[in-house]
């Protein structure tokens, strides 16, 4: 007899293989005493650990849920607890596998056995997987991470409800399709006591407005879900046994960006970019709202179906760890908008439809007031210093900054301001070398250059930046006087023995690194070259030209305001042409490239004459100052190939131009006009622009 011909053929299975088999044999006796149907072909002859099963009801109606569960079999889990804490399993898992499972369309669940005890313990995949994100927010980095599981979540009549609860709540997005209605009937028995009229006057603002409401256990008569898929998965018993009923007015989804303006007696402010979005509907009430943006302003209008002309309108300011621009522009239109008698413009982005005008009713205490004033006068100061700082470093600015760190940005208020100021100062000297000084009047101002000094310091931390004060010089006002004090001062050093003395000197000091070299005239002659001329407020306080200057040089009738913001230098022939294009560049911090209908004209290729200019920006772009309304922004990424320029300003290629036109759904007519003639004029070949892509625009 051949001896090879007794041995064992076919798979050899391992102690911890074979723990596992158990366990899912036993998992699937208990499921099957259960009512839930377990697919067979899942269990055998693979290894036992990937089980499919349908839930069923006791009596055998079938829910229409089903599920996969990953068997992790075990001879005993007490292992898995840990000290003082026997009401969870501590149960590790490969990262890469539980990330795998959380991102099946079918519901996983982890099952933890003891085949000793014949009983599990469950973890929905996605559930373990968000308890993971707040308890470790690092998990994903890691090879293994260890999963929380309650021992309630027992394989028992009740932890089996609990399981199939768990997995119809993972199936809701299929078991309701968005915007369907879910019917039901709620009976309700509130008496006549505070706590009832509360719930009895809570129910009815959330009937007339949306919203959210509870309805706690003990008010409650009866519920019934009318939805023939809820029902079949959550079961007849579920909705009667919450302790709780919570109703809520889904938010929408769609956006309708928006711009607003605010105008008072106080001014005019604007947010150049607002989405609204439905926020809450009831019976009678619609709310909008930028809530979801998380915006510094939030904007909230009430629309009454009942009387469409009755619009309330609520502002709401959040400055916490905003940054320093975007908090004083909130705390500036806040004002704007709340001052008695003013209103809000709202213009529809994109879209030509008439503008609202809506009167703004705010109540706000003066007290309430008189702090936003302040808080924005001293956001509009540290933001003329944190113009100059970010030359030394990263401006950290988060709100509310300190007592300290605003007193310390201030000290540097009125050297950033212009890179002079009078005052009367105390200079060091050194006695070694030091001699009597004596002057004639004739010869002139008495000029020196020191070290600066704040406070005994060189240089001073502003929101984490340290700023070196630099060399000053100072142009001595009583040149007589400070000659007596000085050699007086310097006597009296020698005769003490003193290494340095200090002289205070009545004088106008220039911060020699804070005033760029050349005349103001000359810096903004070479800034406004590259631009024919055109140069706005923030790039003149870049040189050094801040508003009194400009004011100046206006009243000389060498600078011209062509809107606000924005000045042209007279001896610069103006660029009729294409002005308003200069202007609107300039506006968006040269970010706008023109496009569409206005790049159409830019290159001959239409009669088009449209009455508002198109550009397009980068997606995520915020304009720094609120734009024209006559200005169309279309938001897309363009690459250096499509961006051609037309004098100074930056325009669209014509043939990016002819697709922009084609999917804004410019008129057929016009579009096969701009074919021929870019064609004609060899702007770019037929075969780049087929008369098929023209067709597609009807």
């Amino acid at each position: 007899m051949d001896p090879k011909a007794n041995k064992r053929t076919g798979p050899q299975f391992s102690a911890e293989m074979r723990t596992s088999q158990r366990a899912v044999f036993q998992l699937a006796d208990r499921l099957t005493e259960a009512g839930w149907k377990v697919d067979s072909s899942s269990i055998y002859p693979d290894t036992g650990e990937d089980v499919r099963v349908e839930i069923f009801e006791p009596e055998g109606t079938c829910t229409g849920l089903s599920l996969e569960l990953q068997v992790k079999g075990h001879d005993g889990v007490d292992r898995f607890h840990r000290k003082g804490d026997p009401a969870h399993l501590y149960y590790p898992l490969d990262v890469m596998h539980l990330e795998g499972w959380a991102r099946k369309t079918r519901p996983i669940a982890i099952i933890v056995w003891d085949i000793r005890e014949r009983r599990g313990y469950w973890a929905l995949a996605r559930d373990a997987r968000e308890l993971l994100d707040t308890r470790s927010p690092g998990w994903r980095r890691q090879q293994s991470a260890t999963l929380l599981i309650p021992t309630t979540n027992a394989t028992d009549d009740e932890g089996l409800a609990r399981l199939r609860e768990a997995v119809a709540r993972d199936e809701l997005p299929k078991l309701v399709r968005p915007g369907e209605e879910v019917p039901f009937v709620l009976s309700v028995q509130l008496d006549d006591g505070p706590e009832g009229r509360a719930k009895k006057d809570a129910l009815a603002e959330f009937w007339e407005g949306g919203g959210a409401v509870t309805i706690e256990r003990r008010f409650i008569s009866d519920v019934v879900i009318l939805h023939d898929g809820l029902r079949a998965a959550f079961g007849e018993d579920y909705w009667k046994r919450a302790k709780e009923v919570r109703f809520f007015s889904v938010p929408g989804r769609e956006s309708a960006p928006i711009r607003v303006e605010a105008t008072s007696p106080a001014g005019v402010a604007q947010l150049p970019y607002v989405e609204l979005r439905l926020a809450r509907s009831g019976h009678r009430y619609r709310t909008l709202s930028n809530e979801h943006q998380r915006a510094a302003v939030t904007l909230k209008l009430i629309l009454d179906d009942e009387d469409a002309e009755h619009i309330r309108v609520s502002v709401e300011v959040a400055l916490d760890r905003r940054g320093l621009d975007e908090a004083r522009d909130a705390v500036g239109f806040v004002l704007v908008a709340t001052e008695p008698g003013g209103s809000l413009r709202i213009e529809r982005l994109g879209e030509m439809t008439d503008a609202w005008h809506l009167p703004f009713r705010a109540s706000v205490p003066e007290e309430q007031r008189v702090m936003l004033r302040r808080t924005h006068e001293i956001l509009q100061k540290l933001c003329l210093v944190q113009e100059r700082v970010r030359r030394f470093g990263n401006f950290a600015f988060g709100f509310p900054p300190s007592r300290q760190q605003v007193k310390d940005a201030l000290k540097l208020l009125p050297i950033v301001t212009g890179g002079e100021h009078r005052g009367i100062y105390r200079a060091n000297f050194h006695v070694d070398g030091s001699s009597e000084i004596s002057i004639d009047s004739t010869e002139g101002p008495v000029t020196l250059v020191d070290d600066g000094e704040i406070d005994g310091r060189d240089a001073i931390e502003v929101f984490g930046v340290r700023v070196p004060i630099g060399p000053v010089r100072f142009a001595i006002a009583d040149a007589p006087r400070f000659v007596e004090a000085y050699n007086d001062a310097l006597r009296k050093a020698l005769a003490s023995k003193q290494d340095r003395f200090q002289v205070e000197i009545q004088c106008s000091a220039r911060y020699l690194h804070w005033t760029p070299e050349g005349s103001l005239e000359d810096r903004l002659d070479a800034l406004a070259k590259e631009q024919s001329g055109y140069f706005t407020a923030y790039q003149a306080r870049s040189v050094g030209c801040f508003a009194d200057y400009l004011d100046y040089l206006e009243q000389r009738q060498k600078v011209q305001a062509v809107t606000e913001g924005v000045f042209r230098l007279v001896h610069f022939p103006p660029v009729s042409d294409v002005e308003d294009l200069v202007v609107v560049w300039l506006q968006s911090g040269k970010t706008a490239v023109f496009s569409h209908h206005t790049a159409l004209v830019l290159h001959g290729l239409s009669d088009i004459l449209p009455p508002r200019i198109h550009a397009t920006v980068p997606p995520a772009w915020t304009p720094a100052v609120p734009l024209p309304a006559h200005v169309v922004l279309h938001r897309a990424t363009l690459v250096e190939s499509e961006i051609a320029w037309h004098d100074v300003v930056p325009v669209t290629t014509p043939l990016r131009t002819l697709r922009d036109c084609r999917a804004a759904g410019l008129d057929p007519d016009l579009m096969d006009q701009a074919r021929r003639e870019g064609i004609e004029r060899g702007m770019f070949p037929a075969d780049d622009v087929p008369p098929s892509e023209i067709v597609a625009a009807e």
